[in-house]
Formats: C-alpha cells, sequence, structure tokens
C-alpha cells in the first residue's frame, strides 16, 4: 500500500500524541465523547482447467452497498460449493485511498495501531477451509465480527468462483481502541469524571484490558480489568475486575463457553461478582436515606440446545446460584437500612430465539451498520431452593424477559418487550417481591437522516426495598428533572423524540446528530413516604456524537430540558452530558 511520503521524527512524535488525545479525547467527546459498480470480476482457469471467475473490490462502495440495505445475492447459487481457501484483508483504521484521510496525521495513526491479527478473526469464523459452503454461517459470523468494539465494520464476500470450489475474502476494518479515557458526565444536577488508560485490542489479540479512576458524589475509585470474547484464540470468553473504593470494593471473574452463535450445541460458564458500596437514596432532589450494602452473587450452569435450525434456536439450561444482600447502617442513616436477605437455589432456563435478522441503519447509531434480531426472542428461568441449600425460608426465584421486533415495510419498526425478575418465600408468611414491566417503541423513517421515535413504558412493583424501587430523573426518561426526583412501587415513562441524523463527517472522524424531545412520566406508591407524587413532563433539544473510527455503542448524548410541571425548587433548566450505547 502506498503510505505517502514518511513521516520526519517531529511529525511521528505528534502522531503519537495526537493519536492518543484523538483516540482518548473523541471518544470521551463522542462516547464519554453489489451493486454491479462496486465489484470488477475477471476469468482466469483454476484447478483441473476449471473456468473461474475472480473478484476485485472496492471497499467503500461495497461499503455504502451494504449500509444502504442492498442486498448482495454472490452467494445465492454457491451453497454447497467446497470453501478452498480463506483471504483476509484488514484495513487500517483511516482509509488512505480516500484523499481527506490521506495525510501525515492519519497515517501516523495507522502507523502507531496494530491491527487485529489474522488468527483471532479466523478463530470466530463458523466455517473453515474444506467445508461446504452455508450462506446463513457466513452472514452470522460477518454479525460476530461486526458485535467486536475493536472492529468498525466486517464482510465476507466471494474472492473466487469456480464450479466446484470457491474462495472467499474476510474484509474488517479495525477501530481506535488504544486510548486514554477522560470521561465527564452531568445528569440531574451530579457531576461525575474520571480518568483511565484502556486498550482494547492489546497487541492486535482482541483482548481488553484497562486501569481507570472515577469520581462522584458518592465514591471515588480506581479499578483494573481484563476481558477477552477468545480467551487464547479458543471460544472461551472470561473477564476480570477489581476495583478499589472510597466506600467499598468490587470483584468480578467470569468464565464460560458461551452460545456464541445461534446453533452452537453446548454451553457452561462460572461467574462470581462482590460489591460492596455506599447507597444514597434520594427523592425530590433531597438525600432521604443512607446505608452500606454489599452484594454478593455466584453461578455455575450448563446448557444444550434442543433445537437450532435456520428457523429457530431453543436452549435448555440448569445452573444453580447463590445471591446475598448485606446491610448495615452508617451515621448518616436516617431510616432503618433493609434487612438481609440471602438465596441459594437451583434454576431450569428456557432460551427461544427466532433466528431472523436486519441490517439497518441510523436507527440506534449514528452512519453506522446495525445487525438487528427480529422477531419473537424469550428467556425465562424458575428457580427453587429449600432449606437443604441453607435456606432460611424456602424460595422460588423467577426471571424472564420477552421481545418482539416488528419491520413493517422499509419505514416503520415497531418494538415490544416485557421483563419479570421476583422472589416468592414461603413459610413461616409468603411473600413476594418483585417487578414486572412492560414497553412499546416505535421508529417511523421519514428518510434516510430524519425519524420519529415513540417509546411507552410502565412498570410495577410489589415490596421493594427502597434501592429497588423504580424512579425517574435525570437521564433514565425524565431529562428535565434531578437524578431519582420520584421513586415509588409503580411508574409510567412516555417519550417523544423527532430525530436527525446528519451525513457531516468532521475530520472524517466525527459523526453527528439532534434531537428535539418531550417525555411525560411518573413514579408514585412510595411505602416509606406514602405520599402522591405529581405528573412530571419536560421538553428539550438534545445533540449526539459519535465516532466513526471507535468501536460501536458509544454516543455522547448532550441534553437541555426544561421542566414543564412541579418546578418548586428547579431551576429553569437541566443540563444532562452523559454516555449512552444508542442515539
Amino acid at each position: 500500500m502506498n503510505r505517502g511520503p514518511l513521516m520526519n521524527s517531529g511529525q511521528r512524535s505528534v502522531a503519537w500524541l495526537l493519536g492518543w488525545l484523538c483516540g482518548g479525547c473523541v471518544v470521551s467527546l463522542c462516547a464519554a465523547f453489489t451493486h454491479a459498480d462496486s465489484v470488477e470480476t475477471s476469468d482466469r482457469e483454476g484447478e483441473g482447467g476449471q473456468a473461474c471467475v475472480e473478484f476485485e473490490y472496492n471497499y467503500r462502495d461495497l461499503t455504502e452497498q451494504r449500509e444502504s440495505r442492498l442486498v448482495f445475492d454472490a452467494f445465492a447459487d454457491e451453497q454447497g460449493k467446497t470453501i478452498r481457501h480463506i483471504r483476509y484483508e484488514s484495513r487500517d483504521i483511516f482509509d488512505e485511498s480516500d484523499p481527506d484521510e490521506n495525510n501525515w496525521l492519519y497515517r501516523g495513526f495507522n502507523e502507531l495501531h496494530i491491527n487485529t491479527r489474522e488468527p483471532v478473526i479466523a478463530g470466530q469464523l463458523l466455517f473453515a477451509e474444506g467445508d461446504s459452503l452455508r450462506e446463513s454461517l457466513v452472514k452470522e459470523s460477518e454479525r460476530i465480527l461486526r458485535s467486536r468494539n475493536y472492529l468498525t465494520s466486517a464482510y465476507i464476500v466471494p474472492d473466487v468462483i469456480c464450479p466446484d470450489y470457491i474462495d472467499l475474502l474476510v474484509v474488517t476494518r479495525d477501530s481506535w481502541v488504544t486510548e486514554p479515557e477522560l470521561t465527564f458526565s452531568h445528569e440531574g444536577g451530579e457531576t461525575e469524571s474520571g480518568i483511565g488508560l484502556k486498550d482494547g485490542n492489546f497487541l492486535g489479540s482482541g483482548d481488553a484490558i484497562a486501569i481507570r479512576y472515577a469520581q462522584d458524589l458518592e465514591r471515588s475509585s480506581v479499578s483494573y480489568e481484563y476481558e477477552t470474547d477468545h480467551f487464547m484464540q479458543t471460544r472461551l470468553s472470561t473477564r476480570v475486575y477489581y476495583a478499589q473504593k472510597s466506600d467499598g470494593e468490587d470483584k468480578a471473574f467470569r468464565l464460560e463457553r458461551p452460545f456464541y452463535a445461534l446453533q452452537v450445541p453446548w454451553a457452561a460458564g462460572v461467574s462470581t461478582e462482590d460489591v460492596s458500596e455506599l447507597s444514597i437514596i434520594r427523592e425530590g432532589g433531597d438525600d432521604i436515606n443512607e446505608f452500606r450494602h454489599r452484594n454478593r452473587d455466584s453461578e455455575v450452569y450448563f446448557g444444550l440446545a434442543g433445537r437450532a435450525d435456520s428457523e429457530l434456536t431453543r436452549r435448555w439450561l440448569v445452573g444453580i446460584s447463590r445471591e446475598e444482600d448485606v446491610f448495615s447502617a452508617t451515621e448518616d442513616t436516617t431510616l432503618e437500612a433493609p434487612q438481609d436477605r440471602r438465596g441459594n437455589y437451583g434454576w431450569v432456563g428456557l432460551e427461544v430465539i427466532e433466528n431472523r435478522f436486519a441490517t439497518y441503519k441510523n436507527l440506534n447509531q449514528i452512519q453506522r451498520t446495525e445487525d438487528i434480531a427480529m422477531g419473537v426472542n424469550y428467556n425465562l428461568r424458575l428457580g427453587y431452593g429449600g432449606s437443604q441449600l441453607g435456606n432460611e425460608r424456602d424460595l422460588i426465584r423467577y426471571w424472564g424477559n420477552y421481545s418482539n421486533v416488528i419491520g413493517v415495510g422499509e419505514h416503520h419498526i415497531l418494538q415490544l418487550h416485557a421483563d419479570l425478575n421476583g422472589r416468592h418465600y414461603q413459610s413461616p408468611e409468603s411473600i413476594d417481591s418483585g417487578t414486572l414491566g412492560a414497553e412499546m417503541a416505535y421508529n417511523w423513517f421519514r428518510d434516510d437522516q430524519n425519524r420519529w421515535y415513540i417509546k411507552l413504558r410502565y412498570d410495577l412493583g410489589r415490596n421493594l426495598e427502597q434501592y429497588e424501587q423504580l424512579t425517574l430523573g435525570g437521564g433514565n426518561g425524565l431529562r428535565g428533572y434531578p437524578i431519582d426526583y420520584q421513586r415509588g412501587e409503580r411508574r409510567y415513562l412516555f417519550n417523544l423524540e423527532r430525530r436527525y441524523f446528519s451525513d457531516l463527517h468532521l475530520f472524517n472522524i466525527v459523526r453527528m446528530g439532534g434531537v428535539a424531545y418531550f417525555d411525560a412520566g411518573r413514579a408514585w406508591d412510595d411505602n416509606i413516604e406514602g405520599q402522591d407524587n405529581p405528573h412530571l413532563s419536560n421538553v428539550g433539544l438534545g445533540l449526539r456524537f459519535s465516532s466513526s473510527k471507535t468501536k460501536v455503542g458509544n454516543v455522547l448524548h448532550i441534553d437541555l430540558a426544561m421542566p414543564l410541571a412541579d418546578r418548586t425548587g428547579l431551576e429553569s433548566t437541566q443540563l444532562l452530558i452523559k454516555a449512552e450505547s444508542s442515539f
């Protein structure tokens, strides 16, 4: 590849510094901040004198075609052919064939970055050389690769097609994941900041390592983390995490062989987490209670696929879980701390996935290809633990979630969701505790850049402790009010948004969007205070920023919201600055 003139030592030093700043500040600013013309073919003679067709691709045209959701049927007539060879093409972060990105600074970023190694990519494919071609496995392999934080895009296309065999080309583009993390958020009148160092693709291995310092109103912490979805280039996924905090410490460990693809026959894993922190309970903009909370959870599970075909995946799981919540009062505890709660139980689970996927653009991310699971998907889990497992009372534990994503033509998506999480304690007296929620969201694509978004959610709780209660305010729905402004065991929330996804690409790094919105909601039935909260509402405007060169799922929100109801004691506007996973 022609990288242009070499940099002198001064330019290289500036590139190194700005590389860190671009990877960090832009990320923190943006996240804490075939169409025949795209393919050329030529005929050649293959093995045994076979007439073969060799393809050459224009990456930018191919990307535009995929992101515009045009169908690429290159594999339609090739099912069952033997995969003779797989070639890998790792694209740099900045595209030096684009004149806007072919300069000494961006070439410097490319030189500093270590692209993802070929064995890392190869180990995640669901097929290998010598296998028969199955289009469904090719598409799912693309989705797996696109889900990785260290890649911004991934495509699998024919390289050479012959009568009896086919060669494949796997094209990936790396993202900038080596960065100082300079984070800042302001939400509901409270500010959180932090600094850290993270490499999400250490030496091109796909493994993430990080060290962070964070501070907010409640605590300061120093944390260390290692995480990978392909430990030692296997199908094992693991995470090791430790944080030393001013009010406690966190420890977490996970090791599992997950259901990494739809037709994987089995999965197994073990996980444990120990979190200690100071819980501050807020309402009406004031702190109303405080206590220490230590939560310890552990789980071992095993799962088998009962059905795994092109239409449906059904999985059965069994496991043993241990949950423990321990509370203690502090000198600022004004109400009683919750009672300790422990539960050991075995459980059986069912997971059902309708194997339908669609690709969208400008849905949750800005100018990104998004793989959306369509149709019905649900998880159910039911557990029981008696005295023989060390429980003081017999426990029935239940949990579940349901989703149904319905696409109506090219311009409408309806998303339905429900979730359930609760406990039933038997003798000496029966007690039920838990939450039930339902949500409906609607997206209307007026054109490639303009969207309407509507969401309505309702939640119902029963016998909830203070720290479990349903809240409204801040970034969780009512942007014109402080964090946890209302709380209780019932809640509704309505959001109406007019979204704009700009095609501006500042410095070929930053994507932008804008939103105007109306929020309304209420949380009530607070068993502690027994007060009847009023309905709340606000209007506001916001900006959205994301980086095209960093991992998918980081969108910086800057919102200015004005409360319309119950404004006593509130500022006329609320400013929120926060990194979210979607628009």
